[in-house]
């Protein structure tokens, strides 16, 4: 069976899905929209069943993943995913390398031009799975996403499922690129790539030079500009994701800075309070603020996703080693 060969994983609104569309710009690469799929199915999934799956587990599991409101639109078929999986399915990552590579149409001439498709799955929150997936598949790469927090902050507010409390925000914000930093440190450059969004769009071609020798693969006209890089063959995003728009259109640098406007001073100041020893860590501070404080009244959902990744990382069939956790997790 194809396996999966890459996730782009990040923080919600820091340019994942526009990292997701150069990576498909490129030959070879093939991603369907965001599945969710460990973000939603995952955790349950290993809590209902033990592996190995049988046909009938597995065309189960299928049905409560198309009944998803995340899956709306993805018209996944079931039984080409069981064609892919055989008569067991022995691991979580099997079952999800084989939903990715279904999603995919079949391939196309430039499979012939350029040699074997690239699969690959976009899903910010995948983030909390990078240690239990790569664990699981010694050749799992990891592309990961990071923006300026007072941005992503800015950006919430745009969206309905957005976080509001800029401190709250800011908490999560530095849980997941601690978790960024803690994957580029263990699996190393050769399976870790980590991109800022503000450097992702001041140079697209970079950009997509970087990906394409990361991921093993031509970089076709490398002379193009951002302009007129090559169109996306198949969509990657689903019709009711009306927020991701932007994403495929030119690239610019226009955003970059725009939360300068949609934040109060005090509000970006609190951001760098909470989360500046991770912003220093990617260039978004010359250093953390002397006198930050990191404690965020009822951060619930950051205590929601810590008890979640450690959930997750408990199950059995995850095979990743138990981390250890800092105060500054918490």
């Amino acid at each position: 069976m194809k396996r999966l060969s890459f996730l782009v994983v990040g923080t919600p609104r820091s340019g994942t899905t526009l990292t997701q569309r150069i990576c498909c710009e490129l030959p070879r690469v093939a991603m369907p929209p965001e599945t969710h799929f460990l973000h939603l199915l995952a955790p349950d999934l290993l809590v209902r069943r033990r592996f190995p799956l049988t046909p009938e587990d597995v065309a189960a599991e299928l049905d409560r993943f198309a009944a998803l409101p995340t899956s709306a639109g993805l018209r996944l078929e079931p039984a080409r995913v069981l064609d892919l999986i055989g008569p067991r399915c022995d691991r979580l990552i099997d079952l999800f390398s084989a939903v990715v590579t279904a999603l995919r149409p079949r391939l196309t001439d430039d499979a012939a031009l350029y040699g074997e498709k690239l699969y690959g799955e976009k899903t910010p929150e995948h983030l909390l799975w990078w240690r239990a997936m790569t664990a699981a598949d010694p050749e799992l790469k990891v592309v990961g996403v990071v923006r300026d927090p007072r941005a992503v902050a800015a950006s919430h507010r745009a969206v309905p499922w957005g976080i509001g409390d800029v401190a709250e925000l800011a908490a999560e914000w530095a849980f997941d690129q601690r978790r960024m930093l803690a994957a580029r440190h263990w699996l190393g450059p050769e399976r870790c790539l980590v991109l800022r969004y503000e450097d992702i769009v001041a140079d697209p071609v970079a950009a997509r030079l970087r990906l394409a020798r990361f991921l093993g693969v031509p970089f076709r006209d490398a002379n193009r500009t951002a302009a007129a890089a090559p169109p996306i063959v198949r969509p990657i995003v689903q019709g009711w994701e009306w927020w991701k728009a932007r994403a495929l259109e030119p690239v610019t640098t226009e955003r970059r800075e725009a939360w300068h406007g949609a934040l109060s001073a005090d509000e970006a100041v609190r951001v760098a309070d909470v989360a500046g020893p991770e912003m220093a860590a990617f260039g978004y501070l010359p250093a953390p603020p002397a006198c930050g404080s990191r404690h965020v009244p009822g951060a619930r959902r950051l205590a929601a996703r810590l008890a979640r990744m450690r959930d997750l990382e408990s199950l059995p069939a995850v095979s990743a080693p138990r981390p250890s956790y800092r105060a500054g997790d918490r």
